[in-house]
Order: structure tokens, then C-alpha cells, then sequence
């Protein structure tokens, strides 16, 4: 019997060596050789390994050299709510893990006691004293565990680009509203100085008709004019109000609680000349959404083998180790010890196929999660696609709409010399002024949409850095929370490893 036991022992330690059922990886999507949209007129650059490298390090904001931007945007990272729910996130992953992980390992509980017992007829009592060291073992022959703890590593690692994902998204968001908010205090700004010239123009134009030099209805237009621009502002200063707590809100302040230096005017940042893109396969690599999505895949092959290996046979070991005494010192004492040793197996031999319904299960959900990560890799590529198309078509608004603003400058000035010399219409200035009006709007309204595809393009492609920060941040977490635990790389190639 014991060398039986003994045998069943060493074979199911030898077993438990085996490799688990799966041994897969994910399907890498095909990514386009260049970007459809750009062109040679598009104000891109192609992304060179030391500019790549740069990249990783340094926030992509920074290239719109805005020092209260810069700001904005780290306390945003720092107070978020949707940042501390990440940074949760990838605590919650990572104690998964480590219950995962737990399972590999045999469990050790221990327990002791005391007791008395007195014979009535003898009038005797008798003390009893005992401790037991129970240790359960299930060796993990066919990978369920270690196929459990694949899946967990893999959830790990897609928190980790969850999170970085919202860093991106967050940064964008900032930036986005406060390029917004800029773009309409300039317009208000502009209004404001019309508005005072409109003003003036009516004063103007009425003391002309008293004088008979204009009919009353140039003083009617000009009036008309002056009330269409003062009708403007109330809508600019809503937009201002909403983009301004749109930013506090951003930064996890109470709307009302702005930021030092929103509520005073400042020019629009500068846009970069152009923007460096990398290629689409390092775009689809660096992209957090992209990784987060393939790890999902991973987590959901390995609960498939865990599915698999459910179905298969179960081994337990046990063992324990018990000390009886009358005498607490002689409590552990050789004579006093008692040890035993136990092993198992056990199969379900039928159960209506629930299990191996749970194997359907999972494949399904499998297949859903790469449905997804396919789903993620074309959005990849259509959100950028979109931002280089978008940002090129921007920027030529823009161009065009400064070049029409230089000439209704100069059209507003001929119209006032010709008034003034009899050769034109006061009519004409007024619309000559108008025009002005509205093009130095529509500027820079297209300024400002050309620095939100700006933006956008930066979100596409800025996966680089913030899956750097997304590696620091859990690295600080692992050293704060668990500095003597298995350290974990960020890279997706140790999803399978194993403890």
C-alpha cells in the first residue's frame, strides 16, 4: 500500500510538469504598407526611429508649446476620475493574478485544541492537548491552473492598456476644449472690437443723415449690422462658460472651480508645421486599444483551456501531521505525533454535458473577444485615416480663409475711399465691413478645427507614449503594493508564462 501510494504520488508531480492543453496565439491582423491619405501636400512626416524613440518620452502635447495646456493636462492625469478608476483597474487585475496564482501552490492550514474529560466514578480529570497540520495538494496535471493564471496575466496586462488608453483619450479631451475654448474668447474678442466699430458706424451714419449726406435707410442697415453682432455674443460667452467647465470637470474639479488662467483671453497655441506618423503596423502596435483588445483574445483562449481541462481527471494529494498529549510539554514530542498521507483522483463521469457545454461557451466568447480585437484594428485605421484627411483638408480651409480675410481688408479700404470720394455707397462699406467681420471669424474658427485634427491625429498615433507611462505606472504599483512579487514586463509575450 505504501508503495503504491508513494507511486501515485511521484506520478502525479511528474504530470503536473505537462504543458497545458493550449498553446495558441492570436491572429495578427494585416496592416496597410502606407497611409491612403497622406500625400504629399499633407503636413505630415514619416516617423523615423529616433523621433519614435522621442516620442515614447515625451508627452505629445507639448509640441503645441502652451505652458498652461501642459498644466491642464498633468493635473487632469493626476485627478481624473476615470484615471483612479484605471489605476483600480489594473490593482484589481493584478489580485486576480495573484489569486490565480495562489492555485498552483499546496495549502497549509493549521489548528490546535485543548480539552478536559472527568470520570465520575474515579473522580479523575484528564486534560487533552492537541495541534494538526493539514497540507491539500491539487497538481495541476492537464493546465487548468496554470491556463487560469494565463488568463489572469493577460486581463493584467489589458488593464494596463485600458489605461493608458484613457491617459490618450484624457489628454485629447483637455486639449480639444481648451484649443475650444481659446478659439471662441478670440471670436467673442473680435465681436467685441465690431461691435464698438458698428457703434460708431451708426453714431456715424446718423449724423450724416442729419446732415443729408445718407438716406435713412444706410442708417437702418448699419443699425441692422450693429444688432446682428451684439446678437452673436451671448452664444460665444455660453460656448466659453460650457468649454470652461468642461475643463474643470476634466481635471476633477467642481465646474465652478476653474483653473487659474481660463478665464482671462489668450492666443490659440501655435500648430506645428507637421505632425511625424509612424506606419500603420507601428500605429496598430503602439495603439492601447489595439493591445488592450489582443490580450482580451489571450484571456479568452486560455479560459477556453481551462474549459478543456475541467473535462479531463482531477488528482489531490494530502497529508497531515497531528499531536495528541495529556501533557502540554510533551505536546510535541516524537511519541505523541501522528502523520498520514492521502491521494486521489476523480472524474465526472456524467453530467447532463454541462462541461462540455462550458467548452462551447468559452469558444464563443473566444471568438466574440477576436471579433472585437478585429473590430479595434479597423477603427485603429479608420481614425487615423480620418485625422490625416481631416487635418489636411483643415489646414487648406485655413490657408484659404486668411488669404480671403487679407483681401476684404483691402476690399474694405477701397470701398471707404470710393464712399469718400462719391465714387460708392455707404451700403458698400457696410457690407465690405461685414465681410470682414465674418471672414476674421470663420479664421479663426479654422484655426481652431485645424488644431483639434491636430489633436485628433495626435490621439491616433500617440499610443508610443502612453503605454510608456501605462508600464511606469503599474511598475510604481507593484513596488508600492507587492515589491517582492513576479514582476510583470508590460509586454504581451509573458501573458503564458509561467510562475
Amino acid at each position: 500500500m505504501k508503495r503504491t501510494l508513494i507511486f501515485f504520488c511521484m506520478s502525479g508531480l511528474v504530470l503536473s510538469g505537462c504543458s497545458s492543453i493550449g498553446s495558441r496565439e492570436v491572429p495578427k491582423e494585416t496592416a496597410p504598407a502606407d497611409w491612403h491619405s497622406q500625400s504629399e501636400k499633407a503636413p505630415v512626416e514619416a516617423q523615423t526611429p529616433e523621433q519614435a524613440q522621442r516620442a515614447a518620452q515625451i508627452p505629445w502635447w507639448t509640441e503645441l508649446d502652451d505652458p498652461l495646456l501642459n498644466q491642464l493636462i498633468q493635473e487632469a492625469i493626476q485627478s481624473n476620475p476615470d484615471v483612479l478608476t484605471a489605476q483600480s483597474a489594473i490593482r484589481e487585475a493584478r489580485a486576480y493574478r495573484k489569486q490565480a496564482r495562489g492555485d498552483l501552490f499546496p495549502t497549509v492550514t493549521a489548528s490546535g485544541g485543548v480539552g478536559s474529560s472527568r470520570n465520575h466514578d474515579t473522580d479523575v480529570t484528564t486534560d487533552t492537548y492537541s495541534a494538526v497540520l493539514d497540507a491539500s495538494w491539487e497538481p495541476d496535471v492537464f493546465g487548468a491552473n496554470r491556463s487560469a493564471l494565463s488568463a489572469a496575466d493577460a486581463q493584467e496586462l489589458a488593464s494596463q492598456a485600458d489605461y493608458a488608453d484613457v491617459l490618450i483619450t484624457l489628454s485629447a479631451e483637455v486639449a480639444a476644449n481648451y484649443v475650444a475654448l481659446r478659439g471662441y474668447q478670440a471670436q467673442l474678442a473680435v465681436t467685441e472690437d465690431s461691435l464698438k466699430t458698428w457703434q460708431e458706424t451708426v453714431q456715424l451714419t446718423v449724423w450724416q443723415q442729419m446732415a443729408g449726406m445718407v438716406t435713412q435707410l444706410d442708417v437702418e442697415q448699419a443699425k441692422r449690422s450693429y444688432e446682428q453682432t451684439l446678437a452673436s455674443i451671448p452664444s460665444l460667452r455660453q460656448n466659453i462658460i460650457e468649454a470652461q467647465y468642461q475643463i474643470a470637470v476634466l481635471l476633477g474639479r467642481q465646474p465652478e472651480n476653474l483653473p487659474d488662467g481660463l478665464g482671462k483671453s489668450a492666443p490659440l497655441p501655435l500648430s506645428p508645421e507637421s505632425v511625424f506618423l509612424p506606419m500603420p503596423a507601428d500605429v496598430l502596435r503602439q495603439r492601447p486599444d489595439v493591445r488592450a483588445a489582443e490580450q482580451r483574445v489571450v484571456s479568452a483562449m486560455a479560459q477556453t483551456d481551462v474549459a478543456k481541462a475541467n473535462r479531463l481527471p482531477s488528482f489531490a494529494l494530502g497529508g497531515s501531521l497531528s499531536w495528541n498529549s495529556t501533557n502540554l510539554s510533551d505536546l510535541f514530542s516524537v511519541g505523541s505525533l501522528v502523520s498520514s498521507l492521502t491521494a486521489g483522483v476523480a472524474q465526472t463521469v456524467f453530467d447532463g454535458g454541462q462541461l462540455a457545454a462550458q467548452v462551447e461557451i468559452q469558444q464563443e466568447v473566444e471568438q466574440q473577444a477576436l471579433l472585437s480585437y478585429q473590430k479595434t484594428v479597423l477603427a485603429a485605421l479608420q481614425e487615423t485615416e480620418n485625422a490625416l484627411s481631416n487635418l489636411h483638408n483643415s489646414r487648406e480651409t485655413y490657408k484659404a480663409l486668411e488669404r480671403a480675410l487679407n483681401t476684404s481688408l483691402l476690399e474694405e479700404k477701397l470701398a471707404i475711399i470710393q464712399y469718400e470720394a462719391g465714387e460708392a455707397n455707404f451700403t458698400d462699406v457696410l457690407d465690405a465691413q461685414r465681410t470682414r467681420l465674418t471672414l476674421r471669424k470663420q479664421s479663426i474658427e479654422a484655426q481652431a478645427t485645424e488644431l483639434a485634427q491636430v489633436i485628433t491625429l495626435s490621439k491616433a498615433v500617440a499610443g508610443n507614449w502612453a503605454m510608456k507611462q501605462a508600464q511606469q505606472q503599474n511598475q510604481a504599483q507593484q513596488h508600492q503594493t507587492e515589491p517582492n512579487d513576479v514582476n510583470q514586463s508590460g509586454d504581451s509575450s509573458n501573458a503564458n508564462n509561467k510562475p
